[in-house]
């Protein structure tokens, strides 16, 4: 099962509030925004089973990254700033 940096967007700030609240998703609350009246947006790390989840309840989910593939590049990145 993997885990996806993702955008999840909804037309309600109080849904945006229950993700972490009521479902405890890892969202990381320092990117939550209003983009207009009636949508709403946050970024976080879902899993598979997690982004099925959401978009059942009518949330929009957009992946970014797979957050593997961010870490990988992330160890890469600090092994070469030691060389």
């Amino acid at each position: 099962m993997g885990h996806y940096i993702v955008r999840i967007r909804t037309g309600t700030w109080s849904w945006l509030r229950d993700l972490q609240q009521l479902y405890d998703l890892d969202v990381f609350s320092k990117t939550a925004k209003r983009l207009n009246d009636h949508l709403f947006e946050i970024q976080g790390l879902l899993s598979d089973e997690q982004i099925e989840n959401l978009s059942r309840k009518g949330y929009q989910i957009e992946i970014i990254a797979a957050a593997e593939e961010i870490a990988k590049e992330r160890t890469k990145e600090r092994g070469e700033e030691y060389l």
